[in-house]
């Protein structure tokens, strides 16, 4: 019954960030969305028995909540990194077996990027690897009923990718072009 329990909990997480991800475009917000779909993920490893992916979730909970805060307040604060970077970590020493690492990797994935970048590309970058990590550590545990959602929110992340990809690669066209033309129009 636990597990059942889990997996609707994780799936409405998933379809909630699945939402959240089409929704908003602005950091401090999709910070504040995490914030509500990994607390679902909380209550879900507890149905699960996901002890490390629950530990997991309260220091991500926490770094949401810090990052959020930093930003609004313009403050860099290196100290609260390695605490956190400390916690994950810890965990991953504590329970060093598969679960943990492919967890800790996720969690790194998706902390690293939000923690020093407010470019959307390097966040959607992170939350790629993590999203693929998270289905791994989510087959482990036996959460089948997100992994439908993560495989959709992989495939928007990489159509994001591609789509800011090529936007660049016509703005550099455009630039050289211009260049060329200048360049031409002097001799």
């Amino acid at each position: 019954m636990g597990i059942i329990i889990g997996n609707i909990l994780c799936f409405s997480g998933g379809l909630l960030d699945f939402l959240f991800s089409l929704k908003f475009n602005e950091k401090s917000k999709i910070l504040l969305c995490n914030c509500l779909t990994s607390s679902l993920s909380f209550i879900a490893y507890i149905f699960l028995g996901a002890y490390d992916g629950l530990i997991g979730c309260i220091i991500t909970i926490l770094r949401l909540i810090t990052i959020y805060f930093k930003d609004k307040y313009k403050k860099k604060c290196i100290f609260l990194f390695v605490v956190f970077f400390g916690l994950y970590f810890l965990v991953f020493l504590k329970n060093s077996g598969a679960q943990t690492i492919v967890l800790f990797l996720g969690l790194m994935c998706s902390f690293i990027p939000k923690w020093f970048s407010k470019d959307m590309q390097k966040i959607r970058c992170g939350a790629l690897f993590a999203t693929i990590l998270s289905m791994a550590y989510n087959v482990m545990i036996h959460n089948y009923a997100s992994i439908p959602i993560q495989v959709i929110n992989v495939v928007l992340i990489l159509i994001s990718i591609t789509k800011w990809a090529i936007e660049l690669r016509s703005q550099k066209e455009k630039t050289t072009t211009q260049k060329y033309v200048i360049m031409t129009d002097k001799n």
